[in-house]
């Protein structure tokens, strides 16, 4: 199950999915529909004029990036291309990273690291035994989790990177969510030099400037596990609509930083509100806030006012009464708040 269905649900406020709560920009909506007239050509099967400008723009080479149709066809890619036997997650997380492996291959032995709800599910050091002891052959980890929202503390990170590369663990590291957390320049691996024979960084232009819809994911590595990768990709992945938004979309970085104050002024203000309503509300980095309800059907009841949020008992790690919300303006904010406070009878 995965956010943004408003096709079977009759929505007016969608906070199932984490996107930038700017939207989607003006000059990025023209460059998709300019792109209309490039419908009748094949797309660059390079991406050399999107890899030139990210690896200016990393500083790294362009041999170093992979595109693919949105992060999820990379994590597929990647998963076909070197068939783990046995994979370890963080429980909760994101069920993509279980759903590509299954995906390629089934005997394939799923590793759970729990996180607690005690400890505001925050990833400790206890993961170096972890994985010292189960030995996966690789290892999936956010930063910001989802659906949790934390950070993952980058010295811890550092501690995971060598461990893995000491025994050969190949680290995909989703950073899907880091540029709006605000933490971009301070935690990020994807800039300069790679570090990490064994490292895979896992980025997209989705959930940074709101183009769910056009599909363009990126994934940074040494250059031999970049090649490997892209022979499990199509050819021409990436259309000329995708190409045509990330370009523009890299015209626009600065705007980034007007999303992150606005969700950081959001979020608090989120936080706030559901905790006065009597939620349990965990502590987030990101662009969407974990709560507890003891209303077990509150999905089912927000829905009856066209607004739908995340239900989160799917994850595993997590139980009936978990949900996800989306930090949006502060006007859909406030449509949210309203929506709970009628349900509770404020």
């Amino acid at each position: 199950m995965h956010g943004g269905d408003i096709y079977r649900n009759n929505t007016q406020y969608d906070f199932s999915v984490n996107l930038n709560p700017l939207g989607t920009s003006k000059e990025v909506s023209r460059a998709l529909s300019e792109a209309v007239l490039l419908a009748n050509q094949y797309p660059d099967l390079k991406q050399e004029e999107l890899s030139k400008h990210m690896a200016d723009l990393f500083q790294i080479e362009k041999e170093e990036i992979v595109f693919g149709n949105g992060a999820s066809e990379l994590l597929m890619a990647f998963c076909h291309a070197f068939l783990p036997k046995k994979a370890m997650v963080l429980s909760p997380c994101f069920s993509g990273y279980e759903y590509a492996v299954k995906g390629a291959s089934f005997d394939c032995q799923m590793v759970y690291h729990p996180l607690f709800k005690e400890d505001g599910f925050v990833l400790k050091e206890d993961i170096l035994e972890h994985l010292k002891e189960e030995k996966p052959d690789v290892f999936f980890v956010t930063t910001p989790n989802n659906p949790t929202g934390i950070l993952v503390e980058k010295g811890l990170l550092k501690k995971i990177m060598e461990i893995c590369e000491a025994q050969g663990t190949v680290v995909v590291l989703d950073e899907c969510f880091l540029p709006l957390s605000g933490f971009e320049k301070e935690d990020s691996f994807a800039y300069g030099k790679r570090a990490y024979q064994h490292l895979i960084v896992l980025r997209a232009f989705t959930k940074t400037f709101a183009i769910p819809g056009a599909r363009l994911g990126y994934a940074i590595c040494q250059k031999d596990m970049a090649k490997r990768i892209r022979t499990h990709l199509p050819e021409w992945n990436i259309s000329v609509f995708a190409q045509s938004a990330g370009l523009e979309c890299l015209k626009h970085l600065d705007e980034i930083d007007d999303a992150v104050s606005l969700l950081k002024e959001e979020r608090t203000y989120l936080t706030k509100e559901l905790q006065r309503l009597g939620y349990g509300v965990f502590s987030s980095d990101a662009n969407y806030i974990l709560f507890y309800s003891k209303d077990k059907e509150l999905q089912e009841k927000l829905l009856q006012q066209k607004i739908l949020i995340r239900d989160c008992r799917d994850y595993i790690g997590l139980e009936k009464g978990f949900y996800r919300v989306a930090v949006k303006d502060h006007g859909a904010n406030e449509k949210l708040v309203s929506a709970l406070c009628i349900l509770a009878g404020f």
